[in-house]
């Protein structure tokens, strides 16, 4: 229970808010105890404490209470004027007194002063303690008394007053504090509850429910992580698909070949076919394909991972393409299919590694020529662009429906389902090239057909370059 968030953030809400109110009630305490050490009088404020020092230095001058009277009104003026002379401050100080009293009695009760003049009797021990001790090096000697109206407006002398206000403050403080408490459980509970949700979500995409998301329903941090978490589910959602969609591709793709290979040796071991050497031939291009195929998708695999290891560097974008051009020549003629390479004459040198470069053209390539009836054409165009090359590969052949456009690039599509392995390729030629030209920070894309021709497919990669060549 201690370990949990909504624990941790009440508990540091009720600390500020202790810790809030005790210092609150000090300080107000504090200030209560400084503004009732004064009394007013006839509009004027009288400051007890310096009062009380000012008789207290008197009763050590003296070395006693002679003079006690004189030394009250001497006192009251002082204190009342900010320090006027003797005799100014002894006429303010009796006269401004009007009907409240100051009386000063010693240690016993006597009183030996009296601001109205009359000094004598005796007050009990229930009165000394109401009033403020006058002390001379920490023994008491005195006691001041506040009579009269004074009494009323100072207060000071009562300490029920000073009392009141400590438990008005706490008072306050309390209701403050469960107020603040309470607006802080329900601010504690808003943030709690969805970091709830998303443990609770993270919790079923483990045990692999891929499709649960969570509410955002609000705009802050908390919202954009509900989000990023929904985000994620979906991405894992469309991956978990993707995978299961590769394993059941594999092993469609793997059963074609090796049931060629096992109905061979089977025909083989049971004397259908004679063991000759053109026999075997099957044998040896079914392994082949499979051979192809599994080295293709080692390629889509470690390029879709991030795992292909570039290894760039300055590369002549039209002598590569002629190299990839003349490698196709044998098979075009074969196929009787005329395959052209146009290149403009001023061309960047691209920053590339040639050899995946030269895997992605040859992929494209020979994709156009097996989509190329005889007699047909293939163009490879090599332009610049603002960016650095654009290459072209251009077909005269059945074009690519509509329908299909958006697939061409995914692993073992194909738009003719009735093309075999033989025919066909492995189908990741198209999805390896994409990945390639992803790495090298560019992009391709297919059109079909291409702009200005009546019919065909057009696959274009734009490519970053650098300096431009002659």
């Amino acid at each position: 229970m201690t370990g949990r968030l909504w624990f941790k953030l009440m508990s540091a809400f009720v600390l500020v808010i202790a810790v809030g109110i005790l210092v609150t009630v000090w300080v107000a305490g504090r200030s209560a105890a400084t503004q009732f050490s004064h009394v007013m009088i006839n509009g004027r404020s009288l400051d007890l404490a310096a009062l009380v020092t000012t008789l207290a230095d008197a009763h050590t001058q003296a070395g006693g209470w002679q003079g006690a009277d004189i030394a009250l009104d001497d006192a009251v003026g002082s204190t009342l004027t900010g320090g006027m002379g003797n005799g100014m401050s002894g006429m303010m100080g009796r006269g401004m007194m009007g009907e409240a009293r100051l009386l000063v009695a010693d240690e016993t009760g006597q009183v030996v002063a009296d601001s109205n003049g009359r000094p004598g009797g005796r007050v009990t021990a229930a009165t000394l303690a109401q009033g403020v001790p006058i002390q001379v090096d920490g023994a008491r000697v005195g006691t001041l008394l506040v009579d009269g109206p004074v009494m009323t407006m100072a207060g000071i002398v009562d300490p029920a007053i000073l009392a009141s206000v400590t438990q008005a403050v706490w008072l306050a403080g309390v209701v403050a504090g469960a107020v603040a408490l309470l607006l802080a459980g329900l601010l504690v509970t808003q943030i709690t509850r969805p970091l709830a949700a998303l443990s609770e979500a993270a919790r079923r995409i483990a045990q692999g429910d891929r499709s649960v998301c969570v509410p955002v329903g609000r705009r802050d941090e908390l919202g954009e992580l509900a989000a990023a978490f929904n985000h994620m589910s979906v991405s894992l959602q469309a991956q978990e698909e993707q995978r299961r969609v590769l394993m059941a591709d594999v092993a469609h793709e793997l059963r074609t070949p090796l049931a060629g290979i096992q109905g061979t040796v089977e025909a083989l071991q049971d004397g259908i076919f004679p063991l000759t050497q053109e026999n075997l031939v099957p044998i040896q291009e079914q392994t082949a394909l499979l051979a192809r195929l599994v080295e293709d998708l080692r390629t889509l695999a470690n390029a879709e991972a991030g795992q292909i290891r570039l290894d760039p560097g300055p590369v002549d974008g039209a002598k590569l393409a002629q190299r990839v051009v003349t490698m196709h020549h044998a098979r075009a003629t074969a196929r009787n299919v005329t395959v052209t390479l146009i290149a403009a004459n001023f061309l960047p040198t691209l920053h590339a590694d040639a050899q995946r470069l030269e895997q992605v053209m040859n992929n494209l390539l020979g994709n156009a020529l097996r989509h190329t009836p005889a007699g047909g054409t293939v163009e490879v165009r090599l332009e610049p662009t603002p960016q650095g090359m654009r290459v072209a590969v251009l077909d005269s052949g059945e074009g690519i429906p509509p329908a299909d456009l958006p697939h061409i690039f995914e692993r073992f599509y194909r738009s003719d389902r009735s093309r075999s392995r033989e025919t066909g390729g492995t189908g990741l030629g198209l999805a390896i090239a994409r990945q390639l030209v992803t790495l090298h920070g560019g992009r391709i894309w297919a059109e079909s057909p291409p702009a200005g021709r009546a019919q065909g497919s057009g696959f274009f990669v734009e490519l970053p370059g650098t300096a431009k060549t002659g």
